[in-house]
């Protein structure tokens, strides 16, 4: 046989499951069901929520330095929280260096709880060269990615834009089977934020702001229905008329943002009614839960700027800045909680910025002015928890109460690290995004196990869009389907074939398609199959000579593997009926349950016997979503299938 034949067809494929032993079956596509190694499409599948704590928020207030309690007091006599009575500063790590030790404020027991559950990375003393304490100015560089410095000061573009842009190339202005939905997308504020803008012709975010606390929550299902002379008398729809008057695109990004929210839901319902905040992380979940693929959320937090009546002047402990910073912390907690509950906390991180922080000194109105270094909080179950960099020197103010030399960190450091270990851009991405000079340098703040793989480094959206890649047995031969919804610049696919998944082999080339934005649909045949159970996966070589592995496959031939599975209903409710018919006797085995981030959330031991078993599984306690449910019995046999709860 000459293993380089192959043939296309093109007529539309359906999605077929696997053959083993004439059984159908599907194996999960994720590998990490196979080996303990990053999966380049959890990677891709990873998304950046940014929180702009708007107006300066007060960094000496939220993080109160217990070592240097004295000082503190003696610089804020009127401002300064409490370390006993009924309402003290909540102790946040008793275990870090003396340098390093803070107290809360009382108001944000719940950021207490997220540090405890490993959920909360703490930056000290964040900003940038030469600080400016404008807050329009301000907030401008830190969403251009620039500074106080002549070269860096007057940026036109956002750092945001430069990144979506470089990363989504050929994907920026229309809704695409490859990205349906806008790559970047700002909530809370009404006003285009410049840090999505690029020098691409076409916008890289949509603004969806809602027009009351539950506004865009509420309203985002009649998007998809709203004409272009029918846009909603509010803010939001100000908005959206704003945007279809920009890009017709929008109205299509609009019935997609309505699908997948329809499509999605929130694992629980514990967020503040009132708060604007809670709403847009809602949003954000809901979003996400519903098939939502876009990769950066800019939302805002407004009302930092207090430089009068910060606190009660009776209760440092009450007040406007105390109101804040607990809608913050609750806020957060609701949100990773909701995360947690739909499965998708290994995909989520949440990262905070305020354009500047406040001085060291109180003011004569109860309030404090502007400042300069502040601190920055990343939130989700990848971080690496803790704290970086150590408290501010409240003994070196100037005059006027203004930290000297006190930053430690600069945000583009932060950003850097998060835009390629957490999404995995490339050097050249980052380059394009104009954080070159920080790549060298970044931080400690995604644990190891969670870092992406430089082999997931992606400098461009994936090469190709697979809609499935199926293998099954057919007479004495293995036929190979797949189809792609787009590909960029591919030259090749190889057919890859091993043993025991782990070690593959070059099986044979099949001709890409180049460029397409059409569905292509490719048939190959196996005609010399291995005896016994072997895996096949698809990997794809672009122009370049750049690799991209997809799907892993099995197909069994030669002996009777003795059993044959069936699991029902699909979507399912309460509960998912295995069903397994056995040829070789009782037999034990487990069924275990995964998320689509590959992690494990049930697992049963079972027993079946000769003929015919019957194993209901209670998926009651799992948030809607989609799941791999695999049957291994100790023979080595296994049967894994994707299925949807959906109550």
């Amino acid at each position: 046989m000459n293993r380089r034949k192959f043939f296309k067809v093109a007529t539309p494929l359906a999605a077929t499951p696997l053959v083993i032993g004439g059984t159908s079956i599907r194996a999960f596509a994720n590998q990490n069901l196979l080996q303990n190694t990053i999966d380049c499409e959890d990677v891709a599948g990873r998304i950046l929520v940014i929180l702009h704590l708007k107006g300066g928020n007060d960094g000496l207030n939220t993080l109160i330095p217990t070592e240097q309690y004295d000082t503190y007091v003696n610089q804020r006599p009127t401002l300064a929280l409490p370390d006993y009575g009924i309402n003290p500063y909540i102790e946040l790590d008793s275990s870090l260096p003396l340098e390093q030790q803070v107290g809360l404020h009382p108001g944000m027991s719940a950021f207490k709880s997220l540090y405890d559950e490993g959920k909360v990375g703490i930056i000290q003393n964040v900003g940038y060269e030469m600080p400016n304490l404008s807050h329009f100015k301000s907030s401008e560089l830190w969403l251009a990615g620039g500074d106080g410095t002549p070269e860096n000061f007057n940026i036109q573009t956002g750092w945001m834009g430069r990144y979506l842009n470089r990363s989504y190339q050929g994907y920026i202005g229309s809704p695409t089977m490859a990205m349906p939905d806008p790559p970047g997308m700002q909530l809370g504020d009404s006003k285009r934020s410049i840090g999505f803008m690029s020098e691409s012709e076409f916008s890289v975010s949509i603004n969806l702001t809602g027009q009351d606390p539950s506004g865009f929550y509420n309203q985002v299902t009649e998007i998809g229905t709203a004409k272009l002379n029918e846009v909603p008398m509010s803010q939001y729809g100000s908005e959206l008329q704003y945007a279809m008057a920009v890009q017709d695109s929008v109205s299509l990004y609009a019935q997609r943002i309505s699908q997948v929210f329809s499509q999605g839901t929130n694992s629980h319902n514990n967020y503040s009614p009132i708060s604007e905040l809670a709403a847009q992380l809602k949003t954000v979940a809901r979003l996400i839960s519903g098939g939502c693929k876009t990769k950066v959320y800019l939302l805002n937090l407004s009302g930092f700027d207090t430089h009068a009546l910060q606190s009660e002047s009776d209760d440092p402990t009450a007040g406007r800045h105390a109101v804040l910073i607990k809608d913050m912390a609750d806020s957060m907690k609701a949100f990773q909680d909701d995360l947690a509950g739909l499965g998708l906390d290994q995909k989520v991180l949440t990262v905070t910025f305020s354009e500047f922080g406040r001085k060291a000194t109180e003011n004569n109105a109860l309030g404090t002015d502007h400042g300069t270094v502040a601190p920055m909080f990343v939130f989700g179950t990848a971080v690496k928890p803790g704290m970086l960099g150590i408290n501010p020197n409240l003994a070196n103010v100037t005059n006027d109460g203004q930290y000297q030399s006190e930053l430690e960190y600069d945000y583009r450091q932060v950003y850097a690290t998060l835009l390629q270990d957490w999404l995995g851009a490339s050097d050249t991405v980052i380059e394009e995004t104009q954080f070159n000079p920080y790549i060298d340098n970044k931080l400690p703040i995604i644990d190891q196990a969670a870092i992406a793989d430089p082999g997931c480094y992606l400098t461009n959206i994936l090469p190709i869009t697979l809609t499935y890649f199926n293998a099954e047995a057919v007479d004495e031969k293995v036929r190979l389907k797949w189809q792609t919804a787009t590909e960029i610049n591919n030259a090749y696919f190889v057919i890859e074939r091993s043993k025991d998944g782990v070690n593959f082999e070059d099986l044979f080339e099949v001709n890409g398609g180049g460029n397409s934005n059409i569905p292509l649909n490719y048939t190959a045949w196996d005609e010399e199959p291995l005896p016994g159970t072997s895996y096949y996966r698809l990997k794809q070589v672009d122009y370049d000579g750049r690799e991209t592995k997809h799907n892993i496959e099995v197909v069994s031939f030669g002996d009777d593997p003795g059993f044959t599975v069936e699991m029902f209903p699909n979507p399912a409710n309460r509960y998912i009926n295995v069903a397994v018919n056995s040829t070789v006797g009782d037999a034990e085995g487990r069924i275990s349950i995964f998320n689509m981030n590959g992690q494990q959330v049930k697992s049963v031991n079972i027993n079946v016997y000769q003929g015919y078993s019957r194993i209901p599984v209670n998926v009651s306690d799992l948030a809607n979503g989609q799941y791999a449910i695999q049957l291994r019995m100790n023979n080595g046999y296994f049967h894994t299938s994707k299925h949807i709860v959906n109550r």
